[in-house]
């Protein structure tokens, strides 16, 4: 038996992937971890800790960084007047920490589906991307602190890691798409084999999701350009109903793209929730919208009423990254195929 004969051989012995529990549990902990590492961002930006190491990728020069005052002021030489505060040190090496092993999660989950699960071409190709990207974004996390936080590094930075989030969630659906208790597994796309009222339901999610990252973007850049807190008030900036500053522009083109957003999650969220043979997940998911959506419409209400305290802010860009990332759940569940959807398209297809 030659070589590829016998790797034939145990690619056809081997588990199927949606069994494989330790690679479901790697692209799990790589879904949790980008959320995480980008809610510890949201809060390193919100605290003044982004220069907390003033240098990359080691910390004052060290692996690990000094969280003594006296030390820090001896050792610091970056560009913000005065020296960071431990604290600070401490928010940005976690989410430089953070970042590394998120890498080293994603980085064996790709060694483990190429070697035992190669022939599911989407999972293995979606990880490999999801790695590439990773680095890339690591990379740009050291551009942003070697050049002195720059605006558009920084909103380039926080995008790609948030397509690093859709990128995980949609491995990681993939490679558990079948929970079914028959071993043979049904497409893993389903694109063209659905209903009408499912593919409405799949654009109007998809939409939904977009918006919902634009929305995000565009506030991480106001803050970045200063124009974060230029409007006191809520819904409208200061009482004007037409902004009078480019600042304010900024502010509320945010604004305007936020309710656009709110009003497409909500409507996808209710449109999945009423579709038939829907899974256990996509229920949940499609729930989750709702709640998570409102919590965030609250959330940035409590920027301006509370002056823009620090877990007002942070809170807002967590609960942003949750809308996105629910929202690319909703679109992965629903290009998922379940055993009771097919079986009720295939009858729609005799039946025609």
């Amino acid at each position: 038996m030659d070589s590829s004969e016998r790797a034939s051989q145990v690619t056809a012995t081997s588990a199927p992937i949606w069994k494989d529990k330790a690679l479901l549990i790697l692209l799990s902990i790589a879904v949790i971890g980008v959320i995480l590492q980008i809610t510890l961002g949201g809060v390193v930006r919100v605290t003044g800790s982004g220069d907390g190491c003033p240098d990359w990728p080691t910390c004052f020069g060290q692996a690990f960084p000094p969280l003594d005052q006296p030390t820090i002021d001896r050792l610091y030489d970056g560009p913000r007047p005065t020296t960071p505060r431990p604290h600070n040190v401490l928010l940005e090496y976690s989410h430089r920490s953070v970042g590394t092993l998120l890498g080293l999660a994603i980085i064996a989950a790709v060694i483990r589906v190429w070697m035992k699960h190669r022939s599911s071409k989407v999972v293995a190709w979606l990880a490999t991307a999801e790695l590439g990207l990773i680095f890339i974004v690591g990379m740009l996390g050291g551009a942003v602190v070697l050049n002195d936080l720059d605006p558009a590094i920084r909103t380039l930075h926080l995008f790609l890691a948030e397509i690093v989030a859709f990128l995980a969630i949609m491995a990681l659906v993939a490679a558990s798409y079948d929970r079914s208790s028959s071993d043979k597994p049904s497409s893993p796309w389903i694109w063209g084999k659905v209903s009408d009222e499912h593919r409405s339901a799949l654009n109007l999610a998809a939409a939904a999701a977009v918006f919902a990252l634009v929305a995000l973007l565009t506030g991480s850049y106001a803050v970045w350009k200063d124009a974060g807190a230029v409007c006191a008030s809520w819904p409208l900036c200061g009482g004007d109903f037409i902004p009078q500053s480019t600042l304010a522009w900024i502010h509320m083109t945010h604004r305007v793209l936020s309710f656009v957003s709110i009003v497409l999650v909500l409507l996808a969220g209710h449109r999945v929730w009423r579709l038939p043979n829907i899974s256990g997940a996509l229920q949940f998911a499609a729930l989750a919208s709702a709640i998570i959506i409102f919590a965030q419409m609250l959330m940035g209400a409590a920027n301006p009423w509370t002056t823009f305290s620090e877990w007002a802010r942070a809170g807002h860009l967590s609960l942003a990254t949750l809308v996105w990332v629910d929202m690319v759940f909703v679109v992965a569940l629903l290009l998922r195929p379940t055993p009771g959807r097919e079986l009720a398209n295939s009858k729609d297809e005799s039946a025609s």
